[in-house]
Formats: C-alpha cells, structure tokens, sequence
C-alpha cells in the first residue's frame, strides 16, 4: 500500500512539474513575442528620428542598421529587411504613440533611457542637429518619462559612442 502511494504521489509531483513547466515555456514565447513587439517599436522611433529633418541619411540609417546588428543580434540581410520594411511603413503612419505604449508597457526605466540615447546616436549620426530632432527628442523624454538630466547624459554617451 505504501509503495502504491509513494508512486501515485511521484506521479502527482512528475504532473505538477509538467505543468510548471509548460507554464514555464509559455511565458519564455510570450516574451519573445514581446521582445519582438519591442524592437519593432524602436525600429519605427529610431526611423522617425532619422526621417524627422525631412531627409533620409545614410549616415543614420547605417547607425540603426549597427544597432539592429549589435545590440540586437539582428544579421545583415535581417537588419536591412526591418530597416526597409519601417523605412516604407514610415511613409503611411499619422501616429507613433502606439510604438511609445508599447515601449511604456514592456521596457523599464533604464532600457527607455537606452532608446534615448540609441535616438540620439541617429540623430547625431551626420553630425547635425537642426530644431525638428531636438523638437522630437524633447516630445519623447517626456512620452517617455526620461528626465532632461538623463537624456543629456545619453545623448553625451551616443555622441561618444560615434567618436
């Protein structure tokens, strides 16, 4: 009898850690459906960052096609396909505040101040800074809830970064 209970409870324990599991693996492909949903939204903030002057650059556009590869271990061909794809989505969008929601709903305070500074880094990317990037970037500390003192202290370090 005991033998037959100690079996049937291992079998409880061996479902219960089934479960956990599961719960476990689903959660880890929500959030890399999330994660994507992220990098998405910071492709479109960081294209409109390069586009708000009116112009396209090269020079930032190479910048955010070495962040997709670097800090998002984006492969070449997968950064220019997300590069052109936002680059002609650009072109239809009236609105960015749903990428800011997303961007509010699933990063931290600390990764909303490296989305400033990775705006920043495109931004300073041709070396110019005319009043419609410092217009947008000063809209996006505070959609963003980023302080002045810290988008200063990232736009010092995107600036150092293109040295």
């Amino acid at each position: 009898e005991i033998g037959v209970r100690l079996v049937g409870s291992e079998m409880c324990i061996r479902d219960s850690l089934k479960t956990a599991l599961k719960k476990i693996t689903s959660k880890t492909e929500e959030e890399e459906e999330y994660k994507g949903e992220d990098i998405q939204a910071v492709i479109i903030l960081l294209i409109e960052a390069c586009q708000i002057d009116g112009e396209t650059g090269q020079e930032e556009v190479q910048y955010i096609k070495k962040l997709l590869i670097n800090k998002f271990n984006f492969s070449e061909i997968d950064a220019d396909e997300n590069i052109n794809t936002a680059l002609n989505d650009n072109n239809k969008r009236i609105e960015i505040f749903s990428q800011i929601k997303i961007i509010l709903n699933e990063m931290d305070h600390q990764e909303r101040i490296e989305v400033i500074q990775m705006m920043w880094g495109v931004i300073l990317a041709d070396g110019i800074i005319d009043d419609f990037e410092a217009n947008l970037m000063r809209r996006m500390n505070g959609l963003l809830y980023i302080s002045g003192i810290e988008s200063a202290d990232a736009k010092k370090r995107a600036l150092d970064e293109l040295k």
